[in-house]
């Protein structure tokens, strides 16, 4: 049976379980977005903008944990996508990007061409496979490959061009399991492994810092169980904050950029870091000097990309492969090895160091005179939140990191640090978690970017509650 690329594609997303495709209208997507709406399990967002598709596309991945999926027309269309992509890309989050190109009889014209521009090189440097289709049969080979490059190993976007002509061309369907894809997984050196659970018993004062690995991988469990077996304290990259709730006694919140007063200083005392899943990167090192991560300082690094290990700083000892595998590891070594909890009296000074901090927050209650100022805002968030619900953070990140303790994650831009983020971050997460109300902190001049797009949460009907700080 003969199917067109358009047809081929809704397949892809209903194969691989997209249910929503975010994007732009325009007349180079027309075939795509006409084989969607004859698709009544599937559901195309339009949005207002298209970088707003982007960022939606980036939450709504980010959220769930799986593929996400936008698509633009041609020319300026696509070119608005960019940022968002760039954001993905920085955060390491699965997208897809299904962009229209000029019609291939229309190609080679450049700049006198209506929307002819080199879009495949302009997202490749952002993405971690950038290819535009030069004929209909590339077309099954290359979603097989493009979902396997955003969802395996590090994840990451892709861009995929699609001419407009190649879009009605047909082809053969193919059969069934055509897009099966298998998740590598590198099994961490046993021998490692040991070496890691005997200097974690060495260790007086170890500290552990999480980042996109343990997001990814799924595991918050047994990063909390490793620190609650060995009474480690643990703080999370920037971009991952809140990862697990930062009311744990042994919470640091995150370190670095936006770190709360105590969190800093607690990195550089300790004697081992056990870092998993990150990159030390400027955010979270201030720089990739000393301020975070003391000189010399003796670290296991672990992680699924073999390029990070020892990039920024040397490892003592790195470990290839997936957090969750590791961390379980490391968890049955140290259960076998009865290993006794680390040093009660820094535990101590750390939750006195909390307590002073909270009762700082928790004096900026509003009384109801007087202007109204951002810590008065984070601390009625905190009042009302609790982990059912989603923050989100946009302009005003730095304070949303700093002053606002989490009781669940917390998106935001992370080390993008882009604005005109929130709302359209804020959609893409309520249509992940359809059941959970979302809160959008945002500034002012990061909202006046994407304000339009309150008139798609107005045809979707979303529980989006908007805090616009002037900042």
């Amino acid at each position: 049976m003969k199917i067109s690329v358009a047809r081929l594609i809704v397949q892809f997303l209903k194969q691989a379980k997209v249910p929503y495709l975010f994007g732009l209208s325009g007349h180079s997507i027309f075939p795509i977005t006409d084989a969607l709406y004859a698709e009544p399990d599937l559901r195309f967002v339009p949005v207002m903008h298209e970088l707003s598709a982007a960022y939606m596309t980036a939450a709504y991945a980010k959220g769930t944990r799986t593929l996400g999926v936008c698509t633009a027309s041609a020319g300026a269309g696509v070119t608005n996508l960019l940022t968002g992509i760039a954001y993905a890309h920085k955060e390491s989050i699965p997208v897809i990007v299904l962009a229209a190109d000029v019609s291939r009889r229309h190609a080679g014209k450049g700049a006198s061409s209506w929307h002819e521009i080199p879009q495949r090189g302009m997202f490749e440097p952002i993405t971690k496979m950038s290819v535009t289709l030069e004929n209909a049969e590339q077309a099954v080979d290359t979603l097989r490959h493009a979902l396997n490059e955003a969802t395996t190993t590090r994840k990451g976007p892709v861009y995929i061009g699609i001419p407009r002509d190649i879009q009605e061309q047909e082809i053969e369907a193919p059969g069934s399991g055509w897009l099966e894809t298998v998740r590598q997984i590198v099994e961490p050196d046993q021998a490692i492994l040991d070496q890691a659970a005997e200097e974690l018993q060495k260790a007086s004062a170890p500290i552990m810092i999480a980042g996109g690995g343990v997001y990814w991988s799924r595991a918050e469990e047994e990063l909390r169980e490793l620190a609650e077996l060995v009474s480690i304290p643990f703080g999370t990259s920037p971009s991952h904050k809140g990862l697990i709730s930062e009311d744990h006694p042994l919470a640091l919140g995150v370190l670095g950029f936006g770190a709360f007063p105590f969190a800093n200083p607690f990195c550089l005392e300790s004697d081992l870091i056990l870092a998993v899943g990150v990159t030390f990167s400027e955010g979270l090192t201030l720089g990739f000097g000393d301020k975070v991560i003391r000189a010399g300082a003796k670290i296991i690094q672990v992680d699924s990309d073999p390029r990070e290990l020892g990039k920024i700083y040397p490892a003592h000892l790195p470990i290839l492969g997936d957090a969750k595998a590791i961390l379980r590891g490391l968890i049955e070594r140290l259960r076998k090895a009865r290993v006794q909890k680390k040093n009660p009296s820094r535990l101590d000074k750390l939750r006195e160091e909390k307590n002073s901090w909270q009762k700082k927050i928790l004096a900026y209650a509003y009384e109801g005179q007087g202007p109204i100022n951002q810590w008065h805002v984070y601390r009625a968030l905190k009042d009302v939140l609790s982990e059912e619900e989603i923050v989100v953070g946009a302009g005003g990140t730095a304070e949303l990191i700093r002053r606002f303790v989490a009781p669940s994650y917390a998106y935001h831009s992370g080390e993008m640090r882009a604005i005109g983020f929130g709302l359209s971050t804020s959609i893409g997460l309520s249509l992940a978690f359809p059941s959970k109300a979302v809160v959008c902190v945002t500034g002012d001049g990061s909202f006046m970017l994407e304000s339009q797009e309150l008139a798609t949460v107005a045809a979707l009907k979303l529980p989006i509650s908007i805090i616009v700080v002037r900042n």
